[in-house]
């Protein structure tokens, strides 16, 4: 299964995660790498599938944007 999910920079370093298609669902990765394997991570567990199953495509957003996702806007 492959689902997008988009990273916006956070302040204190890192990236904060959000996967649009699971309301609410939000995360964070220290970087680049790491945001990746915990938005997989996260949707597997949503999903209650293994995480091999899970291929996510991430993008950058703007400041604001996770939170706008997050919040179903």
């Amino acid at each position: 299964m492959r689902y997008s999910a988009i990273a916006e920079a956070a302040s204190e370093g890192g990236w904060v995660v959000a996967v649009p298609r699971l309301r609410g669902a939000v995360t964070q990765g220290e970087d680049w790498a790491d945001a990746e394997y915990m938005a997989r991570d996260l949707i597997a567990t949503v999903l209650d599938a293994p995480i091999e199953t899970v291929q996510v495509a991430l993008s950058e957003v703007g400041t604001g944007g996770v939170d706008s996702v997050a919040a179903g806007r």
